[in-house]
């Protein structure tokens, strides 16, 4: 998760949060430090830091277990790939409208307005759950050096605000949003009622899912 305002900004590690960093592990992959405040298998370990932009806010991701892709039997591959394009390209479809709508939910909970679904938001998020899946590394900062910021400018986007959330291993979208609203720094994004836009990205790729939200408010 990450949450920018305008102004200039510096990164600190979260001192209340024994598994904060102040660099990314090698490579862009999630490692544990030391013990997770989850109990049980599949729960996902966390790593912060913080980014001051006026007001505190929380920089945060989460890791957890693997996407097994299950081959297609009985048929060649030729003649399966396209209807498994499609299928993924459906379901993945369908997984963005529900992350949406349970961020929605959530918001209406807390007293916040809708999360408008923003087409500029949405292609950051989506190119950015792509990159991560197809080069297999996981950050807010492409390797480039690019962040959520960046992408979102790139895309069209003329933001006031901006915030993201990533993760890396649910099968569902319920899942996905369990584990955001369960660490304090992706619920804030959620929840952050002066965001009015969103845009999610959901990649079904094999060493996924990855799962992307930004967030926006417009200048």
């Amino acid at each position: 998760m990450r949450h920018h305002d305008r102004p200039g900004h510096s990164e600190h590690p979260d001192p209340t949060d024994r598994f904060a960093r102040t660099e990314p592990p090698a490579g862009g992959r999630h490692r544990r430090a030391g013990g997770s405040r989850w109990h049980g298998p599949r729960r996902p370990s966390f790593r912060t830091a913080v980014t001051l932009a006026g007001a505190a806010a929380v920089v945060l991701t989460v890791a957890t277990g693997m996407y097994v892709a299950t081959p297609a039997t009985g048929t060649t591959a030729a003649a399966a790939a396209p209807d498994r394009s499609t299928a993924a390209a459906g379901k993945a479809a369908r997984f963005v409208r529900d992350v949406v709508e349970l961020a929605n939910a959530e918001r209406e909970k807390a007293g916040c307005g809708p999360l408008r679904t923003e087409g500029h938001l949405r292609a950051a998020a989506q190119g950015h759950a792509d990159d991560m899946a197809a080069r297999d590394y996981y950050e807010h900062h492409s390797p480039e050096g690019r962040d959520a910021g960046d992408r979102i400018s790139g895309a069209g986007y003329a933001w006031a605000a901006w915030g993201e959330n990533i993760h890396r291993g649910p099968k569902t979208p319920e899942r996905a949003m369990e584990d955001w609203m369960d660490s304090p720094g992706h619920r804030a994004n959620i929840l952050n009622c002066s965001f009015k836009d969103i845009g999610v990205g959901v990649s079904l790729a094999a060493n996924g899912p990855w799962w992307v939200q930004d967030f926006g408010a417009k200048r």
